[in-house]
């Protein structure tokens, strides 16, 4: 008699370990996920980029134009180049971009004051919109490249990126 008795102990605890350990599992696994879930930032915007080349006086100016993919929030856009340069509006525009106030890395939503960006496309960059690039001197083997930032980028000229992530759209080296 005191066989079956301890094989019908072994069996309940067994199934009570099997019972807590699926619970632990749980548990544990709720954590991880509602933990991963809250840290999760945004994924890159798929973006196509072209450029062409304008006049601007002697000197000539990059049109970057956002050809197609998603429209992306300006205040989320930098730009840097091989040399200082500044982001603006078309030339003859009230806001050009002009090298005179170029830096390292430009933001999309630079400002003066408190008017509103020079790029003058609006919150978001969609397709078929341009912005204009203006590097230090000549255009030629200028290499620009165009970030988003998963967070608005800190500041305004030249402005500091922000969020845990960074990620290249477009890349071009200028020749013409």
């Amino acid at each position: 008699m005191g066989i079956g008795v301890d094989r019908g102990v072994t069996s309940i605890i067994g199934v009570l370990l099997m019972v807590a350990v699926v619970v632990v599992v749980a548990a544990t696994m709720t954590v991880f996920v509602f933990d991963i879930g809250s840290g999760l930032e945004s994924t890159a915007p798929n973006a196509e980029t072209e450029y062409e080349l304008v006049a601007d006086g002697p000197e000539r100016t990059v049109a970057i134009t956002l050809s197609a993919g998603d429209g992306v929030a300006t205040d989320q856009l930098y730009v840097v180049g091989s040399k200082e340069l500044d982001i603006g509006g078309a030339p003859g525009s009230g806001t050009p971009a002009n090298d005179q106030w170029a830096s390292s890395r430009e933001t999309f939503t630079e400002s003066a004051g408190d008017n509103p960006p020079q790029v003058g496309i609006g919150p978001t960059w969609d397709a078929g919109e341009t912005v204009y690039v203006d590097p230090v001197g000549s255009v030629d083997g200028v290499t620009i490249t165009i970030y988003w930032t998963s967070r608005p980028v800190e500041g305004v000229n030249p402005g500091q990126p922000a969020g845990d992530y960074s990620y290249k759209l477009a890349d071009f080296t200028v020749s013409g």
